[in-house]
């Protein structure tokens, strides 16, 4: 009333025009709202969160044209906003590769490329549609018998390098890949390199990066290593300090070296590894949990130095059982306290849904948001314990509106790793002045505490740098001395010929 009061007469008829179309407009919403579409557009206000679904080669969702529609359909009806997708499992990839075998669910349909097709369909914003973020899910060390791809072209490394393959401590083969072994390391992070070269993914999703007991790691190459790091010449015992740090030193290697390629290779990717979570959570400090002290993984440790972008934790817990609700919401809690330790990293819950009913699902969910904290769903195929009993599951579950109706009521846009624009990275691989590689070779920043030593194959890096000038020292190589200059959001790859030296 105050505008029409204040009004000249002639801007009126105006007025009563806009003031229709603004009833009109308001109307139309309320209509919308009683028939929710699957294309909300996210708005430019909305904060970024991680609404993630792992979607395996085992069930539905991969393996054909009408099963990638179907899956993107229900990540959108969701709000969901990433999708994390198997395209490599037991050594065989589900994307265009001359590395490695095609995986035996798509070798039957000549012509189809999931990765391709599956990027298409979530990154297609016509009619309003939400863009989905992918992530390449990759398994990594654990890769079975291979028996379906014993006649392959390529061959599969059970026939090319089995001695690629981890022993336990009586010497017997396992079927792994041990991360010990500097070969192996590095034919996986080509595969992983093929991927990001050839497909726009929004990210790289590592799954089984770590030892499948104390009982594995005892490949003669690797124990080699062992040996000629430490002086020692015996079998270590499985639960043995110094060999345990040194398993662990692998798997951690290998997840800092992956980050280096792939920050390289596409900066803007999101690298993400997927965290086990056995049993309790830490009492005082990771090192305490069953995940660091079993299995090598030591993932609450590359949050902190910020060896990758994402943790996307499994620890999946009936919510029915006290102890597990309690572990679950440990874990979350822990969680929380890990991100906000982590320089912007970010760390989720996971949600086991084959464990759980719906109801208890999404109580889960709701804990998650409880502590502010995003979430991936395990799996599209089993969302819920009611699927893996025989009901609805994949596109036909009813738990995708129901997330829509009573968790994500409004889409949002998937996080971007922001915190690295802001850090620098340095990288290379250590060489004697004879041009061997050294493996254990100590390389330090003068004047800083930043110290580090080469991998299997001579890889080291240092990473979540303040951006300035450096002064390597590395007694023995063509490094020591060097003075780089690292820029922030840029991983400086060194190169001896092209590095300057400090006068002394």
């Amino acid at each position: 009333m105050l505008l029409l009061k204040q009004a000249r007469p002639g801007t009126l008829a105006e007025i009563f025009r806009l003031l229709s179309l603004m009833l009109l407009v308001t109307l139309a919403a309320g209509l919308g709202c009683a028939h929710r579409e699957t294309t909300q557009p996210v708005t430019a206000s909305a904060q970024p969160e991680i609404r993630a679904v792992w979607v395996s080669v085992l069930g539905p969702g991969l393996k054909s044209p009408e099963e990638i529609r179907q899956m993107v359909d229900a990540a959108r009806r969701a709000n969901l906003n990433t999708i994390v997708a198997q395209v490599h499992r037991e050594g065989a990839a589900l994307f265009d590769t001359r590395l490695e075998p095609k995986h035996a669910g798509i070798v039957d349909l000549p012509g189809f490329d999931p990765l391709a097709f599956l990027l298409k369909e979530a990154h297609d914003t016509s009619g309003g549609k939400a863009r989905l973020d992918v992530y390449a899910w990759f398994n990594v060390f654990k890769l079975g018998s291979q028996r379906d791809y014993l006649d392959s072209v390529p061959p599969p490394i059970a026939v090319s390098h089995p001695e690629w393959f981890t022993r336990d401590a009586s010497g017997e083969f396992q079927t792994e890949l041990d991360p010990g072994v500097p070969e192996a390391q590095d034919f996986v992070i080509a595969v992983i390199e093929d991927c990001l070269k050839r497909y726009p993914v929004d990210g790289i999703n590592l799954d089984f990066i770590r030892y499948f007991g104390r009982d594995r790691g005892y490949n003669p190459v690797a124990l080699e290593r062992f040996h000629r790091l430490t002086g020692r010449t015996d079998v270590p015992d499985p639960k043995d300090k110094q060999w345990s740090d040194f398993r662990r030193d692998q798997t951690t290697a290998f997840v800092r070296r992956c980050a280096i390629s792939i920050w390289t290779l596409r900066p803007e990717a999101n690298f993400n590894i997927d965290a086990v979570g056995f049993g309790r959570p830490p009492l005082e400090h990771f090192s305490d949990t069953s995940p660091y002290l079993t299995v090598f993984q030591d993932w609450g440790g590359w949050a902190e130095k910020g060896y990758l972008d994402m943790v996307l934790r499994m620890g999946y817990k009936r919510e029915r059982i006290p102890e597990h609700a309690q572990q679950f919401r440990g874990w979350a809690d822990y969680s929380r306290q890990l991100m906000d330790r982590s320089r912007g990293r970010i760390v989720t819950v996971g949600i086991g849904g084959y464990f759980n009913p719906m109801t208890d699902t999404l109580n889960q969910y709701r804990e998650a948001q409880k502590r502010g904290l995003g979430t991936c769903l395990f799996s599209y195929n089993r969302p819920n314990q009611e699927a893996s009993k025989g009901g609805k599951g994949s596109f036909e579950s009813p738990l995708w509106d129901t997330l829509a109706r009573e968790i994500y009521p409004q889409p949002v846009p998937p996080p971007r790793p922001v915190w690295r624009s802001q850090r620098a990275f340095i990288a290379g691989v250590l060489k004697d002045s004879a041009g061997k590689r050294i493996d254990g070779g100590e390389v330090r920043l003068v004047g800083t505490p930043h110290g580090t030593r080469s991998d299997g194959s001579g890889f080291f890096a240092f990473v979540d740098l303040e951006p300035g000038m450096y002064q390597l020292e590395a007694p023995g190589t063509p490094f020591n001395g060097a003075t780089i200059k690292a820029i922030s959001g840029i991983v400086t790859q060194l190169d001896p010929p092209l590095i300057k030296k400090t006068r002394r």
